[in-house]
Protein backbone atom coordinates (compact mmCIF):
# COMPACT_ATOMS: atom_id res chain seq x y z
CA UNK A 1 0.00 0.00 0.00
CA UNK A 2 2.83 2.38 0.75
CA UNK A 3 4.41 1.74 -2.61
CA UNK A 4 1.09 2.36 -4.39
CA UNK A 5 0.62 5.64 -2.51
CA UNK A 6 4.10 6.83 -3.41
CA UNK A 7 3.52 5.90 -7.01
CA UNK A 8 0.22 7.82 -7.08
CA UNK A 9 1.94 10.90 -5.67
CA UNK A 10 4.68 10.65 -8.28
CA UNK A 11 2.09 10.26 -11.04
CA UNK A 12 0.12 13.28 -9.76
CA UNK A 13 3.20 15.51 -9.69
CA UNK A 14 3.36 16.13 -13.49
CA UNK A 15 -0.34 17.10 -13.61
CA UNK A 16 0.06 19.49 -10.69
CA UNK A 17 3.15 20.98 -12.30
CA UNK A 18 1.22 21.27 -15.58
CA UNK A 19 -1.64 23.13 -13.89
CA UNK A 20 0.76 25.53 -12.15
CA UNK A 21 2.76 26.12 -15.31
CA UNK A 22 -0.45 26.69 -17.32
CA UNK A 23 -1.67 29.21 -14.74
CA UNK A 24 1.64 31.06 -14.85
CA UNK A 25 1.57 30.99 -18.65
CA UNK A 26 -1.99 32.40 -18.66
CA UNK A 27 -0.94 35.18 -16.28
CA UNK A 28 2.10 36.03 -18.41
CA UNK A 29 0.10 35.98 -21.64
CA UNK A 30 -2.66 38.04 -20.01
CA UNK A 31 -0.20 40.68 -18.83
CA UNK A 32 1.51 40.77 -22.23
CA UNK A 33 -1.86 40.99 -24.02
CA UNK A 34 -2.99 43.80 -21.69
CA UNK A 35 0.23 45.73 -22.24
CA UNK A 36 -0.03 45.21 -26.01
CA UNK A 37 -3.67 46.36 -25.96
CA UNK A 38 -2.77 49.54 -24.06
CA UNK A 39 0.14 50.15 -26.42
CA UNK A 40 -2.14 49.80 -29.45
CA UNK A 41 -4.73 52.02 -27.75
CA UNK A 42 -2.15 54.72 -27.20
CA UNK A 43 -0.94 54.35 -30.78
CA UNK A 44 -4.57 54.72 -31.96
CA UNK A 45 -5.01 57.91 -29.93
CA UNK A 46 -1.74 59.25 -31.24
CA UNK A 47 -2.74 58.39 -34.82
CA UNK A 48 -6.19 60.03 -34.49
CA UNK A 49 -4.65 63.10 -32.85
CA UNK A 50 -2.14 63.46 -35.67
CA UNK A 51 -4.91 62.98 -38.23
CA UNK A 52 -7.05 65.61 -36.51
CA UNK A 53 -4.19 68.09 -36.22
CA UNK A 54 -3.36 67.50 -39.88
CA UNK A 55 -6.97 68.24 -40.90
CA UNK A 56 -7.04 71.33 -38.71
CA UNK A 57 -3.77 72.52 -40.22
CA UNK A 58 -5.31 71.92 -43.65
CA UNK A 59 -8.27 74.09 -42.70
CA UNK A 60 -5.90 76.78 -41.46
CA UNK A 61 -3.90 76.54 -44.68
CA UNK A 62 -7.09 76.80 -46.78
CA UNK A 63 -8.25 79.80 -44.81
CA UNK A 64 -4.82 81.41 -45.05
CA UNK A 65 -4.71 80.85 -48.80
CA UNK A 66 -8.17 82.36 -49.27
CA UNK A 67 -7.29 85.38 -47.16
CA UNK A 68 -4.02 85.97 -48.90
CA UNK A 69 -5.75 85.76 -52.30
CA UNK A 70 -8.40 88.27 -51.20
CA UNK A 71 -11.11 85.79 -52.10
CA UNK A 72 -12.18 85.17 -48.56
CA UNK A 73 -15.74 85.59 -47.46
CA UNK A 74 -18.52 84.00 -45.50
CA UNK A 75 -19.47 81.57 -48.23
CA UNK A 76 -15.90 80.55 -48.82
CA UNK A 77 -15.17 79.52 -45.20
CA UNK A 78 -18.52 77.70 -44.98
CA UNK A 79 -17.69 75.88 -48.19
CA UNK A 80 -14.22 74.98 -46.81
CA UNK A 81 -15.74 73.46 -43.66
CA UNK A 82 -18.50 71.66 -45.56
CA UNK A 83 -16.19 70.11 -48.16
CA UNK A 84 -13.60 69.10 -45.57
CA UNK A 85 -16.32 67.38 -43.48
CA UNK A 86 -17.06 65.10 -46.45
CA UNK A 87 -13.81 63.24 -45.80
CA UNK A 88 -13.95 59.69 -44.38
CA UNK A 89 -14.34 59.18 -40.63
CA UNK A 90 -15.24 62.89 -39.99
CA UNK A 91 -18.28 63.39 -37.79
CA UNK A 92 -18.32 67.22 -37.71
CA UNK A 93 -16.13 70.33 -37.99
CA UNK A 94 -16.98 73.52 -36.17
CA UNK A 95 -15.38 76.90 -35.53
CA UNK A 96 -16.46 78.03 -32.06
CA UNK A 97 -15.84 80.83 -29.66
CA UNK A 98 -14.30 80.28 -26.25
CA UNK A 99 -17.82 80.21 -24.83
CA UNK A 100 -18.71 77.27 -27.10
CA UNK A 101 -20.95 79.22 -29.54
CA UNK A 102 -20.63 77.83 -33.06
CA UNK A 103 -19.45 80.41 -35.63
CA UNK A 104 -18.97 78.04 -38.57
CA UNK A 105 -20.17 74.42 -38.92
CA UNK A 106 -20.18 71.92 -41.73
CA UNK A 107 -23.94 71.79 -41.12
CA UNK A 108 -25.10 75.43 -41.43
CA UNK A 109 -28.14 74.65 -39.28
CA UNK A 110 -25.84 74.33 -36.26
CA UNK A 111 -24.44 77.90 -36.60
CA UNK A 112 -25.30 80.07 -33.63
CA UNK A 113 -25.99 77.15 -31.31
CA UNK A 114 -23.74 76.14 -28.47
CA UNK A 115 -21.46 73.10 -28.79
CA UNK A 116 -21.89 70.50 -26.04
CA UNK A 117 -18.93 69.07 -24.07
CA UNK A 118 -16.66 71.85 -25.22
CA UNK A 119 -13.52 72.60 -23.22
CA UNK A 120 -11.08 75.17 -24.60
CA UNK A 121 -7.55 73.95 -24.87
CA UNK A 122 -4.21 75.62 -24.40
CA UNK A 123 -3.09 78.12 -26.92
CA UNK A 124 -0.04 76.18 -28.09
CA UNK A 125 -1.38 72.63 -27.75
CA UNK A 126 -4.24 70.61 -29.15
CA UNK A 127 -6.69 69.01 -26.75
CA UNK A 128 -8.29 65.61 -27.46
CA UNK A 129 -10.97 63.60 -25.71
CA UNK A 130 -13.28 60.66 -26.44
CA UNK A 131 -17.02 61.31 -26.33
CA UNK A 132 -20.30 59.62 -27.16
CA UNK A 133 -22.41 61.02 -30.03
CA UNK A 134 -26.20 60.94 -30.32
CA UNK A 135 -26.08 57.31 -31.54
CA UNK A 136 -24.03 56.31 -28.48
CA UNK A 137 -20.96 55.80 -30.65
CA UNK A 138 -17.45 56.83 -29.65
CA UNK A 139 -16.00 59.86 -31.36
CA UNK A 140 -12.53 61.32 -31.08
CA UNK A 141 -12.63 65.11 -30.61
CA UNK A 142 -9.65 67.36 -31.31
CA UNK A 143 -9.81 70.99 -30.13
CA UNK A 144 -7.24 73.51 -31.30
CA UNK A 145 -7.13 77.27 -31.32
CA UNK A 146 -7.77 78.58 -34.84
CA UNK A 147 -4.86 80.88 -35.92
CA UNK A 148 -4.46 80.77 -39.68
CA UNK A 149 -2.45 84.08 -39.83
CA UNK A 150 0.29 85.84 -37.93
CA UNK A 151 -0.45 89.11 -36.10
CA UNK A 152 0.17 91.46 -39.12
CA UNK A 153 -1.75 89.10 -41.40
CA UNK A 154 -4.60 89.01 -38.89
CA UNK A 155 -5.04 92.85 -38.85
CA UNK A 156 -5.11 92.97 -42.65
CA UNK A 157 -7.64 90.14 -42.70
CA UNK A 158 -9.88 92.10 -40.33
CA UNK A 159 -9.84 95.13 -42.63
CA UNK A 160 -10.69 92.93 -45.60
CA UNK A 161 -13.42 90.91 -43.97
CA UNK A 162 -15.07 93.92 -42.38
CA UNK A 163 -18.47 93.29 -40.96
CA UNK A 164 -18.36 89.46 -41.47
CA UNK A 165 -15.41 88.96 -39.17
CA UNK A 166 -16.84 91.29 -36.61
CA UNK A 167 -20.16 89.47 -36.72
CA UNK A 168 -18.74 85.96 -36.88
CA UNK A 169 -15.67 86.09 -34.78
CA UNK A 170 -15.85 89.08 -32.61
CA UNK A 171 -12.75 89.97 -30.69
CA UNK A 172 -12.38 86.68 -28.70
CA UNK A 173 -10.38 83.51 -29.29
CA UNK A 174 -11.64 81.01 -31.85
CA UNK A 175 -11.24 77.20 -31.77
CA UNK A 176 -11.69 74.50 -34.34
CA UNK A 177 -13.48 71.44 -33.04
CA UNK A 178 -12.94 68.30 -35.14
CA UNK A 179 -14.90 65.12 -34.30
CA UNK A 180 -13.55 61.91 -35.88
CA UNK A 181 -15.46 58.64 -36.09
CA UNK A 182 -13.81 55.66 -34.30
CA UNK A 183 -15.92 52.75 -35.60
CA UNK A 184 -13.37 51.50 -38.13
CA UNK A 185 -10.52 51.88 -35.68
CA UNK A 186 -12.47 50.14 -32.93
CA UNK A 187 -13.39 47.30 -35.31
CA UNK A 188 -9.71 46.90 -36.17
CA UNK A 189 -8.88 47.05 -32.48
CA UNK A 190 -11.47 44.36 -31.71
CA UNK A 191 -10.00 42.23 -34.50
CA UNK A 192 -6.54 42.73 -32.99
CA UNK A 193 -7.89 41.72 -29.60
CA UNK A 194 -9.54 38.63 -31.09
CA UNK A 195 -6.35 37.67 -32.88
CA UNK A 196 -4.40 38.32 -29.70
CA UNK A 197 -6.74 36.07 -27.73
CA UNK A 198 -6.51 33.37 -30.41
CA UNK A 199 -2.73 33.68 -30.44
CA UNK A 200 -2.67 33.57 -26.65
CA UNK A 201 -4.82 30.42 -26.65
CA UNK A 202 -2.60 28.82 -29.28
CA UNK A 203 0.51 29.80 -27.35
CA UNK A 204 -1.08 28.50 -24.15
CA UNK A 205 -1.87 25.17 -25.81
CA UNK A 206 1.56 24.93 -27.39
CA UNK A 207 3.28 26.02 -24.18
CA UNK A 208 1.27 23.59 -22.06
CA UNK A 209 1.88 20.79 -24.54
CA UNK A 210 5.58 21.61 -24.68
CA UNK A 211 5.82 21.68 -20.91
CA UNK A 212 3.82 18.46 -20.67
CA UNK A 213 6.05 16.72 -23.17
CA UNK A 214 9.06 18.15 -21.34
CA UNK A 215 7.75 16.59 -18.14
CA UNK A 216 7.15 13.32 -19.97
CA UNK A 217 10.68 13.42 -21.36
CA UNK A 218 12.07 14.22 -17.92
CA UNK A 219 10.07 11.43 -16.34
CA UNK A 220 11.22 9.08 -19.08
CA UNK A 221 14.82 10.11 -18.45
CA UNK A 222 14.43 9.67 -14.69
CA UNK A 223 12.65 6.34 -15.16
CA UNK A 224 15.26 5.17 -17.64
CA UNK A 225 18.09 6.23 -15.33
CA UNK A 226 16.37 4.56 -12.38
CA UNK A 227 15.85 1.42 -14.44
CA UNK A 228 19.49 1.34 -15.48
CA UNK A 229 20.59 1.95 -11.89
CA UNK A 230 18.27 -0.80 -10.70
CA UNK A 231 19.50 -3.10 -13.44
CA UNK A 232 23.12 -2.39 -12.51
CA UNK A 233 22.33 -2.88 -8.82
CA UNK A 234 20.54 -6.17 -9.54
CA UNK A 235 23.43 -7.31 -11.73
CA UNK A 236 25.91 -6.50 -8.96
CA UNK A 237 23.78 -8.39 -6.43
CA UNK A 238 23.56 -11.42 -8.73
CA UNK A 239 27.30 -11.34 -9.47
CA UNK A 240 28.13 -10.95 -5.77
CA UNK A 241 26.08 -13.95 -4.71
CA UNK A 242 28.12 -16.71 -3.01
CA UNK A 243 26.02 -19.25 -4.94
CA UNK A 244 25.72 -19.91 -8.64
CA UNK A 245 22.61 -18.61 -10.42
CA UNK A 246 21.25 -19.58 -13.84
CA UNK A 247 18.06 -18.15 -15.34
CA UNK A 248 16.28 -19.90 -18.21
CA UNK A 249 13.49 -18.89 -20.53
CA UNK A 250 10.33 -20.96 -20.93
CA UNK A 251 12.08 -23.14 -23.55
CA UNK A 252 14.95 -23.98 -21.22
CA UNK A 253 17.50 -21.70 -22.91
CA UNK A 254 20.05 -19.87 -20.76
CA UNK A 255 19.25 -16.19 -20.27
CA UNK A 256 21.78 -15.23 -17.57
CA UNK A 257 24.52 -17.01 -15.66
CA UNK A 258 26.54 -15.33 -12.92
CA UNK A 259 30.28 -15.60 -12.39
CA UNK A 260 29.98 -18.09 -9.53
CA UNK A 261 27.99 -20.50 -11.70
CA UNK A 262 30.54 -20.09 -14.51
CA UNK A 263 33.43 -20.93 -12.18
CA UNK A 264 31.52 -23.79 -10.58
CA UNK A 265 30.46 -25.47 -13.84
CA UNK A 266 33.44 -24.45 -15.96
CA UNK A 267 31.34 -22.44 -18.44
CA UNK A 268 31.69 -19.14 -20.29
CA UNK A 269 28.67 -16.81 -20.31
CA UNK A 270 29.29 -15.49 -23.83
CA UNK A 271 29.40 -19.02 -25.21
CA UNK A 272 26.35 -20.50 -23.47
CA UNK A 273 23.80 -17.67 -23.52
CA UNK A 274 20.81 -18.57 -25.67
CA UNK A 275 21.66 -22.28 -25.72
CA UNK A 276 19.55 -25.03 -24.10
CA UNK A 277 20.78 -26.00 -20.65
CA UNK A 278 20.74 -29.73 -21.48
CA UNK A 279 22.96 -29.09 -24.47
CA UNK A 280 25.46 -27.06 -22.46
CA UNK A 281 25.52 -29.43 -19.45
CA UNK A 282 25.09 -32.71 -21.34
CA UNK A 283 26.75 -34.79 -18.59
CA UNK A 284 24.96 -33.10 -15.68
CA UNK A 285 21.25 -33.01 -16.35
CA UNK A 286 20.14 -30.10 -14.20
CA UNK A 287 16.69 -30.32 -15.79
CA UNK A 288 16.06 -33.29 -13.54
CA UNK A 289 15.61 -30.81 -10.73
CA UNK A 290 12.42 -29.45 -12.37
CA UNK A 291 9.07 -30.82 -11.35
CA UNK A 292 6.04 -29.83 -13.44
CA UNK A 293 3.69 -29.72 -10.46
CA UNK A 294 5.93 -27.78 -8.04
CA UNK A 295 7.11 -24.18 -8.18
CA UNK A 296 10.14 -24.64 -5.91
CA UNK A 297 12.23 -27.81 -5.81
CA UNK A 298 15.33 -28.45 -3.65
CA UNK A 299 17.61 -31.40 -4.39
CA UNK A 300 21.14 -32.66 -3.91
CA UNK A 301 22.98 -34.32 -6.76
CA UNK A 302 26.38 -35.40 -8.00
CA UNK A 303 27.05 -33.23 -11.04
CA UNK A 304 29.35 -34.61 -13.74
CA UNK A 305 31.05 -31.67 -15.40
CA UNK A 306 32.05 -31.58 -19.05
CA UNK A 307 35.73 -32.05 -18.13
CA UNK A 308 34.95 -35.28 -16.26
CA UNK A 309 35.11 -33.87 -12.73
CA UNK A 310 32.30 -34.68 -10.28
CA UNK A 311 31.13 -32.15 -7.72
CA UNK A 312 28.31 -32.42 -5.18
CA UNK A 313 25.66 -29.74 -5.67
CA UNK A 314 22.58 -28.57 -3.84
CA UNK A 315 20.08 -27.15 -6.35
CA UNK A 316 17.02 -24.98 -5.81
CA UNK A 317 14.79 -24.56 -8.85
CA UNK A 318 12.08 -21.91 -8.90
CA UNK A 319 9.53 -21.19 -11.62
CA UNK A 320 9.20 -17.63 -12.94
CA UNK A 321 5.65 -16.48 -13.66
CA UNK A 322 4.11 -13.38 -15.18
CA UNK A 323 1.20 -11.40 -13.73
CA UNK A 324 -1.26 -13.88 -15.23
CA UNK A 325 0.42 -16.89 -13.64
CA UNK A 326 1.90 -18.22 -16.90
CA UNK A 327 5.37 -19.76 -16.64
CA UNK A 328 7.96 -17.59 -18.39
CA UNK A 329 11.16 -19.23 -17.17
CA UNK A 330 13.12 -20.88 -14.39
CA UNK A 331 15.79 -19.80 -11.91
CA UNK A 332 18.31 -22.37 -10.65
CA UNK A 333 20.48 -21.66 -7.61
CA UNK A 334 23.56 -23.88 -7.26
CA UNK A 335 25.43 -24.39 -3.97
CA UNK A 336 28.80 -26.12 -3.90
CA UNK A 337 28.71 -28.88 -1.27
CA UNK A 338 32.38 -29.83 -1.45
CA UNK A 339 33.34 -27.82 1.64
CA UNK A 340 30.29 -29.13 3.49
CA UNK A 341 31.11 -32.69 2.52
CA UNK A 342 34.69 -32.15 3.64
CA UNK A 343 33.47 -30.81 6.97
CA UNK A 344 31.12 -33.76 7.30
CA UNK A 345 34.04 -36.11 6.72
CA UNK A 346 36.07 -34.23 9.31
CA UNK A 347 33.24 -34.57 11.82
CA UNK A 348 32.85 -38.26 11.01
CA UNK A 349 36.60 -38.77 11.35
CA UNK A 350 36.62 -36.95 14.69
CA UNK A 351 33.71 -39.04 15.92
CA UNK A 352 35.38 -42.22 14.70
CA UNK A 353 38.69 -41.26 16.30
CA UNK A 354 36.95 -40.45 19.56
CA UNK A 355 35.25 -43.87 19.56
CA UNK A 356 38.48 -45.64 18.72
CA UNK A 357 40.29 -43.65 21.34
CA UNK A 358 37.87 -44.68 24.03
CA UNK A 359 38.11 -48.31 22.93
CA UNK A 360 41.93 -48.16 22.71
CA UNK A 361 42.17 -46.69 26.20
CA UNK A 362 40.17 -49.58 27.62
CA UNK A 363 42.15 -52.19 25.69
CA UNK A 364 45.50 -50.62 26.62
CA UNK A 365 44.56 -50.58 30.28
CA UNK A 366 43.56 -54.25 30.19
CA UNK A 367 46.66 -55.37 28.27
CA UNK A 368 49.27 -53.34 30.10
CA UNK A 369 49.03 -55.22 33.42
CA UNK A 370 49.44 -58.73 31.90
CA UNK A 371 52.35 -57.45 29.81
CA UNK A 372 54.17 -56.41 32.97
CA UNK A 373 53.83 -59.97 34.29
CA UNK A 374 54.94 -61.48 30.96
CA UNK A 375 58.00 -59.23 30.86
CA UNK A 376 58.89 -60.20 34.44
CA UNK A 377 58.67 -63.94 33.64
CA UNK A 378 60.68 -63.40 30.40
CA UNK A 379 63.47 -61.70 32.35
CA UNK A 380 63.29 -64.45 35.01
CA UNK A 381 63.69 -67.25 32.47
CA UNK A 382 66.40 -65.34 30.59
CA UNK A 383 68.46 -65.22 33.75
CA UNK A 384 67.87 -68.97 34.36
CA UNK A 385 69.34 -70.07 31.07
CA UNK A 386 73.05 -70.15 30.40
CA UNK A 387 74.56 -67.30 28.36
CA UNK A 388 74.51 -67.70 24.57
CA UNK A 389 71.97 -70.47 24.86
CA UNK A 390 69.05 -70.59 22.45
CA UNK A 391 66.54 -70.53 25.30
CA UNK A 392 68.13 -67.39 26.72
CA UNK A 393 67.85 -65.73 23.30
CA UNK A 394 64.15 -66.66 23.09
CA UNK A 395 63.56 -65.14 26.50
CA UNK A 396 65.37 -61.91 25.42
CA UNK A 397 63.26 -61.70 22.26
CA UNK A 398 60.13 -62.14 24.37
CA UNK A 399 61.20 -59.26 26.65
CA UNK A 400 61.95 -57.01 23.64
CA UNK A 401 58.56 -57.74 22.09
CA UNK A 402 56.92 -56.92 25.38
CA UNK A 403 58.74 -53.56 25.32
CA UNK A 404 57.52 -52.95 21.75
CA UNK A 405 53.98 -53.75 22.83
CA UNK A 406 54.36 -51.32 25.69
CA UNK A 407 55.42 -48.60 23.27
CA UNK A 408 52.39 -49.32 21.10
CA UNK A 409 50.16 -49.23 24.16
CA UNK A 410 51.74 -45.93 25.20
CA UNK A 411 50.99 -44.54 21.73
CA UNK A 412 47.43 -45.78 22.14
CA UNK A 413 47.15 -44.00 25.45
CA UNK A 414 48.64 -40.83 23.99
CA UNK A 415 46.09 -41.04 21.18
CA UNK A 416 43.17 -41.93 23.43
CA UNK A 417 43.88 -39.34 26.12
CA UNK A 418 45.77 -36.50 24.44
CA UNK A 419 46.97 -33.99 26.93
CA UNK A 420 45.93 -30.37 26.63
CA UNK A 421 48.66 -28.32 24.92
CA UNK A 422 50.56 -25.87 27.07
CA UNK A 423 50.26 -22.93 24.70
CA UNK A 424 53.11 -20.45 24.64
CA UNK A 425 54.55 -18.17 21.95
CA UNK A 426 56.61 -20.49 19.78
CA UNK A 427 58.96 -19.48 16.97
CA UNK A 428 58.38 -22.27 14.45
CA UNK A 429 61.65 -22.25 12.36
CA UNK A 430 63.94 -23.11 15.32
CA UNK A 431 61.50 -25.85 16.31
CA UNK A 432 61.66 -27.35 12.80
CA UNK A 433 65.48 -27.26 12.78
CA UNK A 434 65.56 -28.96 16.20
CA UNK A 435 63.40 -31.80 14.88
CA UNK A 436 65.71 -32.13 11.84
CA UNK A 437 68.73 -32.49 14.13
CA UNK A 438 67.01 -35.35 15.97
CA UNK A 439 66.69 -37.35 12.72
CA UNK A 440 70.03 -36.26 11.24
CA UNK A 441 71.38 -39.85 11.25
CA UNK A 442 68.37 -41.08 9.21
CA UNK A 443 68.87 -38.21 6.75
CA UNK A 444 72.55 -39.12 6.30
CA UNK A 445 71.88 -42.85 5.94
CA UNK A 446 69.55 -42.26 2.94
CA UNK A 447 71.45 -39.24 1.60
CA UNK A 448 68.30 -37.04 1.81
CA UNK A 449 68.60 -33.45 0.57
CA UNK A 450 66.72 -30.98 2.77
CA UNK A 451 65.51 -27.70 1.19
CA UNK A 452 64.10 -24.83 3.23
CA UNK A 453 61.89 -22.01 1.88
CA UNK A 454 61.59 -19.79 4.96
CA UNK A 455 61.53 -15.99 4.48
CA UNK A 456 64.23 -14.62 6.81
CA UNK A 457 62.46 -11.38 7.76
CA UNK A 458 59.04 -12.88 8.53
CA UNK A 459 57.74 -13.53 12.03
CA UNK A 460 56.48 -17.12 12.30
CA UNK A 461 55.45 -17.07 15.93
CA UNK A 462 52.31 -18.95 16.96
CA UNK A 463 50.69 -20.04 20.24
CA UNK A 464 51.69 -23.71 20.60
CA UNK A 465 53.16 -26.49 22.72
CA UNK A 466 56.79 -26.98 21.72
CA UNK A 467 57.03 -30.68 22.69
CA UNK A 468 53.80 -31.62 20.93
CA UNK A 469 54.69 -29.69 17.76
CA UNK A 470 58.13 -31.31 17.76
CA UNK A 471 56.40 -34.69 17.79
CA UNK A 472 54.29 -33.59 14.81
CA UNK A 473 57.34 -32.58 12.79
CA UNK A 474 59.26 -35.73 13.74
CA UNK A 475 56.41 -38.01 12.64
CA UNK A 476 55.99 -36.18 9.33
CA UNK A 477 59.75 -36.10 8.64
CA UNK A 478 60.15 -39.82 9.42
CA UNK A 479 57.18 -40.73 7.22
CA UNK A 480 58.69 -38.69 4.37
CA UNK A 481 62.13 -40.32 4.78
CA UNK A 482 60.62 -43.83 4.84
CA UNK A 483 58.62 -43.06 1.65
CA UNK A 484 61.72 -41.90 -0.30
CA UNK A 485 64.53 -43.85 -1.90
CA UNK A 486 68.17 -42.96 -1.38
CA UNK A 487 68.97 -39.48 -2.65
CA UNK A 488 65.47 -38.10 -2.15
CA UNK A 489 64.42 -34.52 -1.35
CA UNK A 490 62.66 -33.27 1.77
CA UNK A 491 61.14 -29.82 1.32
CA UNK A 492 60.06 -27.42 4.09
CA UNK A 493 58.25 -24.16 3.24
CA UNK A 494 56.66 -21.55 5.53
CA UNK A 495 54.10 -18.94 4.47
CA UNK A 496 52.17 -16.37 6.48
CA UNK A 497 48.91 -14.53 5.82
CA UNK A 498 46.86 -12.10 7.90
CA UNK A 499 44.86 -14.93 9.53
CA UNK A 500 47.16 -17.97 9.73
CA UNK A 501 50.58 -19.50 9.16
CA UNK A 502 51.10 -22.33 6.66
CA UNK A 503 53.73 -25.07 6.93
CA UNK A 504 54.28 -27.36 3.95
CA UNK A 505 56.36 -30.56 4.31
CA UNK A 506 56.86 -32.30 0.96
CA UNK A 507 58.81 -35.23 -0.45
CA UNK A 508 59.41 -36.88 -3.78
CA UNK A 509 58.72 -40.38 -2.54
CA UNK A 510 56.32 -43.09 -3.65
CA UNK A 511 53.20 -41.09 -2.87
CA UNK A 512 49.86 -42.28 -1.50
CA UNK A 513 47.29 -44.15 -3.60
CA UNK A 514 44.06 -42.13 -4.10
CA UNK A 515 41.94 -44.78 -2.38
CA UNK A 516 44.04 -44.40 0.81
CA UNK A 517 44.01 -40.58 1.05
CA UNK A 518 40.78 -40.48 3.05
CA UNK A 519 42.05 -43.09 5.58
CA UNK A 520 45.64 -42.07 6.37
CA UNK A 521 44.64 -40.24 9.56
CA UNK A 522 42.60 -43.19 10.84
CA UNK A 523 44.23 -45.07 13.76
CA UNK A 524 45.75 -48.45 12.99
CA UNK A 525 45.67 -47.79 9.24
CA UNK A 526 49.14 -48.21 7.73
CA UNK A 527 50.72 -49.37 4.50
CA UNK A 528 54.20 -49.76 6.01
CA UNK A 529 55.60 -53.03 7.24
CA UNK A 530 55.87 -52.99 11.01
CA UNK A 531 53.89 -49.74 11.31
CA UNK A 532 51.29 -49.26 14.03
CA UNK A 533 49.11 -46.81 12.11
CA UNK A 534 49.09 -44.34 14.98
CA UNK A 535 51.68 -41.77 13.86
CA UNK A 536 49.49 -39.70 11.55
CA UNK A 537 46.48 -40.17 13.83
CA UNK A 538 48.47 -38.60 16.68
CA UNK A 539 49.64 -35.81 14.33
CA UNK A 540 45.99 -35.11 13.43
CA UNK A 541 45.01 -34.98 17.12
CA UNK A 542 47.83 -32.60 18.03
CA UNK A 543 47.09 -30.23 15.11
CA UNK A 544 43.39 -30.32 16.01
CA UNK A 545 44.17 -29.47 19.65
CA UNK A 546 46.04 -26.37 18.39
CA UNK A 547 42.90 -25.24 16.47
CA UNK A 548 44.72 -25.93 13.23
CA UNK A 549 44.07 -28.12 10.22
CA UNK A 550 46.11 -30.54 8.12
CA UNK A 551 45.62 -31.42 4.44
CA UNK A 552 47.50 -33.78 2.17
CA UNK A 553 48.06 -33.72 -1.58
CA UNK A 554 49.71 -36.79 -3.05
CA UNK A 555 50.23 -38.39 -6.43
CA UNK A 556 51.57 -41.95 -6.73
CA UNK A 557 55.16 -41.95 -7.97
CA UNK A 558 55.57 -38.16 -7.55
CA UNK A 559 55.49 -37.68 -3.80
CA UNK A 560 53.31 -36.14 -1.12
CA UNK A 561 52.83 -32.73 0.46
CA UNK A 562 51.36 -32.23 3.95
CA UNK A 563 50.06 -28.69 4.57
CA UNK A 564 49.50 -27.54 8.15
CA UNK A 565 47.68 -24.29 8.98
CA UNK A 566 47.76 -22.70 12.44
CA UNK A 567 45.82 -19.57 13.43
CA UNK A 568 47.81 -16.51 14.42
CA UNK A 569 45.32 -15.17 16.91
Amino acid sequence: MKITGLKSKKDAFPFLALIISSFLLVVILGVLTYLNFNREKELLKHHLLRQGITLIQSLEAGARTGMMGRMWGENQIQTLFTETAKGPNIEQIALVEKSGQILVHNNPAQIGSRLSDFTPGDKDQALFLILKNENDENIFRVIKQFEPLQAEQRSRMNRMMGRWMQRRSGAGERYIVLDLKMQEYQAAQREDIRMGVVSAVILLILGSASFYFLLIAQNYYVANRTLKSMESYTQNVVESMPNGLISLDKDGRIETINQKAQDLLGLNADEVKGKPLNQVMFRCNLSETFLPQEDIVERQMECHLNDGAVIPLSTTSSRLKDENGAIIGTVIILRDLRDIRSLEKEVQRSERLASLGRMAAGIAHEIRNPLSSIKGFAQYFRNKFPPDSEDRNYAAVMADEVDRLNRVIQDLLNFARPQEPNLKPIDVPPLIRHALRLIQSDIRDKDIRVTEDIPPDADFTIAGDGDMLTQVFLNLFLNAIEAMQTGGRLGIALRKSREDMQIEISDNGDGIPPENLSRIFDPFFTSKKGGTGLGLAIVYRIVESHRGEIKVDSQPGKGSAFVLRFPLG
